[in-house]
């Protein structure tokens, strides 16, 4: 092989090396416990361009489950509005889609920023038939090392969880799910 040819086999094959340091959140940071089989409310979520692992900006860290580790938190969060519901669930209740639509996770001067974006949708399970629909959105930072973010993470899905379960103490089930005029 002649010189000139190494040296590009060599540039080529270094730039392909690089490797991330992984982030499991769920393993990190625990998974929060809920009665999913009692209550009468179905969180489903799903992404939309949003890549899991997430990369840290600035860094070679990714963070990882992010869809289940945010299905947690808003599940958690909005287990006292499906308890106090539970009289108005027609059977089998409701599903809470929450798609997320952006993330971004970045590290500059010692401080860890994470931000999330998600839609969220509530369907009447049986028929899926469309209730009410919002919006929610965080940002969380702290001064972590970029690796040791996954609590900041946490904290930010947290939020959106609180914003969610806030919003449907808004929905009014019996409007939502009246008849509509055809």
């Amino acid at each position: 092989m002649r010189p000139v040819a190494l040296v590009a086999v060599l540039f080529v094959t270094a730039g392909c090396g690089e490797s991330r340091q992984i982030v499991p959140l769920i393993a990190t940071s625990g998974i929060p416990v809920s009665e999913p089989v009692t209550v009468p409310l179905e969180i489903v979520t799903r992404s939309t361009a949003v890549a899991d692992p997430l990369p840290v900006r600035g860094t070679d860290v990714s963070y990882a489950d992010i869809e289940a580790a945010l299905g947690h938190a808003v599940a958690t969060a909005t287990v006292p509005w499906a308890d106090r519901h539970r009289e108005q669930a027609h059977a089998p209740g409701w599903q809470l889609t929450i798609e997320l639509t952006n993330a971004d996770a970045e590290y500059e001067s010692g401080r860890a920023v994470f931000t999330l974006a998600v839609r969220a949708t509530l369907r009447s399970r049986e028929g899926n038939v469309y209730l009410a629909q919002t919006q929610a959105a965080c940002r969380q930072g702290g001064i972590v090392p970029p690796a040791r973010g996954g609590s900041v993470m946490v904290r930010c899905m947290n939020e959106v969880g609180h914003q969610l379960a806030n919003w449907l103490d808004g929905v009014d089930l019996d409007a939502v799910a009246a008849p509509r005029p055809g």
